[in-house]
């Protein structure tokens, strides 16, 4: 009976890993389009370094979420 909105959690939290994923390939991708070497550098140091902390922390708050919803049967 508790199992669908485990399921419906999971599934949620899935997503949001596929997304956070997506997320940090956009950012590789934008920091590595800028046309000089010192904006990529840039780029790299105030975008894409502070936001990658953020994305995988927030990656790894939702694994560990999802692991302790299973593990409490």
């Amino acid at each position: 009976m508790n199992t669908l909105p485990q399921f419906a959690v999971t599934f949620l939290g899935v997503l949001f890993c596929i997304g956070d994923v997506a997320a940090l390939g956009l950012l590789l991708t934008w920091q590595e389009r800028a046309p000089s070497p010192d904006l990529r550098w840039r780029r790299l140091v105030r975008g894409v370094l502070p936001a990658t902390a953020v994305l995988l922390g927030l990656l790894l708050l939702a694994f560990t979420q999802l692991m302790l919803l299973w593990s409490r049967q």
